[in-house]
């Protein structure tokens, strides 16, 4: 099985607030890339990061991974990072590994 190839889109950037949207697959094909871009966005200062994950079709341990280390990079530095709008899929994953006890989910 292939990776479908992730897509960060930032929909809007607002002092240190931003608002960004993932699509296709995050996993260890493309978990490296998406965590540079989510990196290099809160080290410009864009430390109130929101995640719509609502095209996100995949998640594996990389993906997971990645959206823990930049939630500890965004907290590191004075923000936080909020997902929105997240899959089934990827919700059930969050509740079997317990991680939405540490990652802030918005139901929208």
């Amino acid at each position: 099985m292939s990776s479908e190839p992730s897509h960060l889109e930032v929909v809007e950037q607002v002092d240190e607030r931003v608002e960004a949207r993932l699509s296709g697959d995050l996993d260890i094909v493309t978990s490296d890339g998406v965590k540079r871009e989510l990196a290099r966005l809160v080290d410009a200062g864009h430390t109130a990061l929101d995640l719509d994950l609502s095209d996100v079709g995949f998640v594996d341990s990389s993906g997971l991974g990645v959206l823990v280390a930049i939630h500890r990079h965004a907290a590191s530095s004075g923000g936080a990072l909020v997902l929105r709008s997240v899959p089934p899929q990827v919700q059930r994953l969050f509740e079997i590994t317990r991680l939405g006890d540490l990652l802030t989910v918005d139901g929208d």
